[in-house]
């Protein structure tokens, strides 16, 4: 190893221009991928999935499971490498999830399940689409049409037609989703009294409008050499065309659509409906972006298309306006990262001037900032990986350039002792190339292994899973970068800086600061050396009270991230209509919009029209624009909105409230199966039964202290009329079962019968009864039914009609019902409340089959926590590997292990004196001291091996090693600390997830560096009592 470092430095010194050459290039390259690379405020923390969405308009969710949902989730049984398969079934719906394994690409995913969606057998007219690859983050832009001429149906026309072609096209760009708009048919409103007049059924209609719309095609005909390609042109072009379209003949007289029905441009029915501010019919797009795709880019590309069409394109009294730019919150989150990093650095390099007095070495170790962080972005860039807040927000410069700080310090130290030994005029003349050569191999060893050990601290972060696997490996893979980056120009660009820069005049001078650290450290060493039993005995009762203490912390799994807007659900009955649905909404809409804070809000009811956001009628969800924090004219703070949001709300009874944020509630819900950010679901076959258990779970819950928002996620609740055949009266009247369905279908439902065409637009052609004749049970009883014999007869004469109440949702996991209880947590730790809601929740008796689960943030919590007690003592005994590598022995090894636990005192008391949660982010930070505790105790056990071996006696050789390390060791310490204080201070958009991570760090770095040159060496002069110096 020390011949290895020896050369590397060697030929550095002795290649220096390319030495400064492919730093420059390494640089240049690390720029560059910094410019082209996102900062994302939320890594996409899905796996790979796949989405399946089938509409089959008009049909109950119970209906849709048994013909639909059921059949797609069998056939997609043997597909490799998932996970679990999900689905959501609705009226008219059915949405089919399939979630895969980590690492599994999804090319390979997309295969498998097209190839198993070929082998399902379903209804006619039923196409299942496969749904682009994205993920819960991939929302990255909203916009709304506007005219002050053109209503919701033209404009939806244009959004279908020509602004969703066009933004298709730009690259990155997933899918266009699209909320609200009347979305255009040419209807034919049939008069069943014309029907009469005319002694005809609906299913005659349909069968002349199918059969009078076509073009074919009759070959080619050779006339005077030349072929004429023969066409027969039977295309309707106008309504007058449709209307003209004859059904049968009358004795000579042809009966005309027009005669029996009024054909006019209609709208499909409606599953939900958009309204922004004071506009109630608005079209709202939402750009979704490919799953990998970086955000920047596609908004570039995005952002121009919008443009060009506003400009060139769209109608001059139409406009795309913006409503959500995802280039904002990332603006705001590198704001607040860049300012951290930038003050860390500025606070860094202050530090290192004050202890090292000498502006050479302050620039030496300053350039390996900047340069590390360039590394790592280049490392990052090349493995294909994006940067985010929580990764930049771990990179501490004082962990990182503590190894330069040391080979600096220890080059310096030497110069100047050179110096005093041929006197400053013959040192300047002297070359220093074999001194720095010398002295940096001795140091590189201890460096190499230091950098390394907390290189495999980080093994149990790469070990992660799933969402805290995709939220924390760009932490540790940023930071090993960097660390690594560090380690290679600490070995390289320092030895050839430091041969250039301290060439003359190195002289070390009197620092009060560093005398004043010396001084205290020194005055508390020698009393606690001193008194050792008691001193040993104090540090001991002190940790294991710490650690008890740690017990009474809260828990939780990450922050809350604050995205500079809030999303507000709103859930009505479920047998709300959507024109109930849309007045509450408004009422809503405005009472939020009363808030001074609040600068836009855009409601949705019900569902997107392409079933992509599958919710009833009675939900409505509210994205609601919040002012910068800056412009806030009243000095509340965020929670406080929302309590006084909710207080407002809450005045109206029978809706529940929930309030999130956009990417944080698409990450719950993908990580949950429902919309909430915990859940309960119970599993089992009866609707009703879990309806019932469900409602005994949420009065268990809702009074445990910190349990937020309660509620059932419902499965029952849609009121039905249910038109039940009666064969026996059938077959006596001679009715066949699908001509009375078809005859229900189409005078309610409706049914398309064909298309037209207008240029490359198509639009349905849809028949259904006159709105007069279809408004109750009533009228269903009414509809006339053809038999055999060609004559007509009552539906109530061959079938019963009672009213119920169906499902509403069906949910499914594993091909497996069940029903969500939702909560949120607010006041208080994950961890406890979810403890107090299990204790209550196990009192429930539950029938044989049923059983509960508990999802969400307290699921990935678990998981993490778990596979941290896996990893953590496989890490240890990894880098008690390396130390017995580094020191060729069991004992030392061992001590420097001991030194770890000081690290956590520090840590747990930050946590409590800060009132914040133990969550995976500050896990992360313990994890983090581990390796710096460890490079500490390396260092000073380095130090008191090399004064034993010239001659010291181990007292004196414990107290002179303390003195000479005093200042690398609490110059790192600071460093450290520093260099996150800014994230540990910060208030901006996105510094939530940073904080328990730096406050861990820093509160650890304390109580490690006081105990670390105080009681470290009283442990190891007990197991060392026996050594005997080595005399010179």
């Amino acid at each position: 190893m020390n011949k290895f470092i020896k050369n590397i430095i060697a030929f550095s010194l002795k290649n220096k221009a390319f030495t400064f050459i492919w730093v420059a290039i390494l640089a240049i390259s690390g720029f560059i991928s910094f410019k082209n690379m996102p900062i994302e405020a939320f890594p996409d923390v899905t796996n790979t999935q796949i989405v399946i969405i089938t509409q089959w308009n008009g049909r109950s969710a119970e209906e849709v499971e048994r013909f639909v949902t059921t059949p797609i989730e069998l056939a997609m049984s043997p597909v490799q490498k998932k996970t679990s398969v999900r689905s959501t079934t609705m009226f008219g719906l059915s949405i089919v999830k399939i979630l895969f394994d980590d690492g599994v690409d999804d090319t390979f995913a997309r295969n498998q399940v097209n190839n198993q969606l070929r082998t399902v057998s379903l209804p006619d007219e039923v196409d299942p689409e496969v749904q682009p690859p994205y993920g819960p983050t991939g929302e990255i832009f909203r916009y709304t049409l506007e005219s002050k001429t053109k209503d919701s149906r033209e404009l939806l026309t244009l959004q279908n037609w020509v602004v969703d072609r066009a933004l298709r096209g730009v690259p990155g760009v997933a899918d266009i989703n699209v909320f609200g708009g009347q979305d255009k048919v040419f209807e034919l409103s049939i008069d069943p009294r014309a029907l009469d007049k005319y002694n005809l059924t609906p299913l005659q209609v349909y069968d002349a409008v199918t059969k009078s719309n076509l073009n074919v095609g009759g070959d080619v005909i050779e006339k005077n050499g030349q072929a004429y390609v023969v066409r027969g042109i039977g295309l309707v072009k106008s309504i007058g065309d449709i209307g003209n379209i004859t059904i049968e003949n009358d004795s000579g007289n042809p009966v005309l659509v027009k005669n029996v029905a009024d054909v006019h441009e209609s709208s499909m029915p409606r599953v939900g409906q958009a309204g922004l501010n004071n506009h109630e019919d608005t079209v709202e797009g939402i750009v979704v972006m490919r799953k990998g795709e970086n955000p920047r880019e596609v908004l570039v590309g995005v952002k121009a298309k919008i443009k060009e069409l506003n400009e060139k394109v769209l109608p001059k009294d139409v406009k795309m306006v913006t409503f959500y730019d995802r280039d904002n919150l990332m603006d705001f989150t590198t704001e607040t990262v860049m300012h951290n990093l930038l003050e860390g650095i500025v606070l860094v390099t202050v530090m290192v001037l004050i202890f090292m007095a000498d502006w050479r070495t302050t620039l030496i170790v300053s350039i390996i900032i900047p340069l590390s962080l360039l590394f790592a972005f280049l490392c990052l860039k090349l493995s294909g990986m994006s940067a985010n807040l929580l990764s930049l927000g771990a990179v501490d410069f004082g962990i990182i350039i503590d190894g330069a700080v040391v080979m600096v310090e220890g080059i310096f130290v030497m110069l100047d002792h050179k110096a005093h030994k041929y006197g400053m005029e013959k040192f300047n003349k002297l070359a220093k190339g074999g001194w720095i050569k010398q002295t940096g191999t001795g140091l590189g060893k201890a460096i190499f292994f230091s950098k390394l050990i907390i290189i495999t601290s980080l093994i149990p972060i790469f070990s992660f899973q799933k969402v805290e696997g995709k939220m924390f490996s760009p932490l540790a893979f940023t930071l090993g970068f960097a660390l690594t980056g560090a380690l290679i120009f600490t070995l390289t660009l320092v030895p050839v800086l430091s041969h250039i820069l301290l060439n003359k005049n190195v002289k070390e001078k009197n620092n009060p600061f560093v005398n004043f650290w010396d001084r205290i450290v020194l005055k508390g060493f020698n009393y606690t050396f001193k008194h050792k039993k008691m001193s040993l005995i104090v540090a001991i009762s002190f940790l294991v009270a710490t650690l008890f203490s740690g017990k009474f912390l809260g828990t939780e799994f990450l922050p809350q991230l604050n995205e500079g807007s809030l999303w507000i659900t709103a859930e009505m009955p479920m047998s709300s209509s959507l024109k109930e649905s849309l007045k509450t909404a408004d009422l809503l809409k405005k009472d939020i919009m009363s808030f001074s804070e609040v600068t836009d809000v855009l409601a949705q009811t019900g569902r997107s029209n392409d079933g992509t956001d599958p919710n009833g009628f009675g939900f409505v969800q509210f994205a609601v624009n919040l002012k910068p924090r800056e412009d806030w004219k009243r000095k509340i703070s965020y929670d406080e909105l929302i309590k006084e949001i909710d207080s407002k709300l809450r005045n109206y009874q029978g809706i529940t409230f929930n309030y999130s944020q956009p990417i944080s509630d698409n990450v719950a819900e993908a990580v949950a199966g429902f919309k909430a950010e915990n859940g309960i679901k119970i599993y089992g076959d009866n609707l009703q039964t879990l309806d019932r258990l469900a409602e005994q779970v949420l009065k268990e819950i809702k009074n445990v202290d910190g349990v937020k928002d309660p509620g059932i996620i419902k499965n029952i609740g849609q009121p039905e009329v249910s038109v039940v055949l009666d064969r026996d009266k059938m077959a006596a009247y001679g009715v066949m079962p699908a001509d009375a369905q078809a005859v229900l279908e189409m005078a309610f439902g409706g049914k398309t019968a064909s298309e037209m065409f207008d240029g490359e637009r198509k639009f349905p052609i849809r028949l259904r009864y006159s709105q007069e004749y279809r408004k109750d049970e009533n009228d269903i009883a009414a509809l006339m039914v053809p038999t055999q014999d060609g004559a007509k007869i009552p539906l109530k004469e061959i079938s019963n009609i009672v009213k119920d109440n169906g499902a509403a949702f069906i949910y499914r996991d594993d091909i497996k019902r069940y029903i969500g209880v939702k909560f949120s947590i607010r006041d208080r730790d994950l961890g406890s409340t979810i403890a107090d809601a299990q204790k209550k929740v196990s009192k429930i008796d539950l029938p044989d089959g049923y059983s509960i689960g508990w999802t969400g943030q307290f699921e990935n919590q678990q998981r993490a926590s778990h596979r941290l007690a896996q990893v953590v003592p496989v890490s240890i005994l990894m880098i008690f590997f390396l130390l017995f590598i580094l020191f060729g022995n069991i004992k030392d090894s061992l001590l420097v292990l001991a030194n770890v636990p000081f690290a956590l005192i520090g840590g747990i008391i930050a946590l409590h004196v800060t009132r914040m949660n133990f969550g995976i982010s500050a896990g992360v930070g313990m994890i983090a001291l581990l390796g710096i505790c460890i490079q500490n105790g390396v260092i000073l056990i380095t130090e008191f091996h090399q004064n034993i071996k010239n001659g010291l006696q181990l007292d004196n050789a414990i107290l002179t090693g303390v003195k000479s390390r005093t200042r690398p060791v609490i110059m790192t310490a600071l460093m450290a600390s520093i260099g996150l204080l800014p994230a540990a201070l910060s208030t901006g958009i996105g510094s939530e997830s940073q904080k328990p991570l730096a406050i861990v760090i820093i509160g650890g770095l304390i109580t490690a560096t006081v105990l670390t040159l105080l009681i470290f060496p009283i442990i190891f002069w007990i197991f060392n009592r026996t050594k005997k110096s080595v005399p010179i």
